[in-house]
């Protein structure tokens, strides 16, 4: 699944981006990270046409591959994002969401500042 590799390949950058190796990340920052690539994965499933199967399989793998979360916990985070894309559900989490939709866009016009800047607003924010 080439959408897989595209998206961990964008999960990985931002870890590069923002200059913190995974595993030296809090469980918050990874949830948060997670939440932003999750937007990214809408992008993907928008652009290609992915239906509610094929997206919610393409979460749970980058959430397993990428954040190194077990079977079970992405597949429960994963419901929790999917819940999300709902405003009224979690605004904070769908606010991520449309971050990280935009931050794929700055992803693939290479704009890698704008979308460093982009999660770490959201890191400074929303960890401390």
């Amino acid at each position: 699944m080439e959408q897989l590799t595209e998206i961990t390949e964008f999960a990985d950058r931002l870890f590069d981006l923002i200059e913190i190796p995974f595993t030296e990340t809090t469980e918050l920052e990874r949830q948060l990270i997670a939440a932003f690539s999750f937007g990214a994965v809408m992008a993907v499933a928008v652009r290609d046409d992915l239906d509610q199967p094929q997206t919610h399989a393409l979460t749970i793998a980058m959430l397993m591959r990428t954040f190194q979360y077990s079977e079970h916990q992405a597949a429960a985070f994963a419901h929790d994002l999917i819940q999300a894309t709902d405003r009224d559900h979690h605004p904070t989490m769908n606010a991520i969401i449309h971050r990280g939709i935009n931050g794929h866009y700055e992803y693939v016009n290479e704009e890698m500042e704008d979308l460093r800047q982009n999660l770490l607003d959201i890191l400074n924010l929303l960890s401390e």
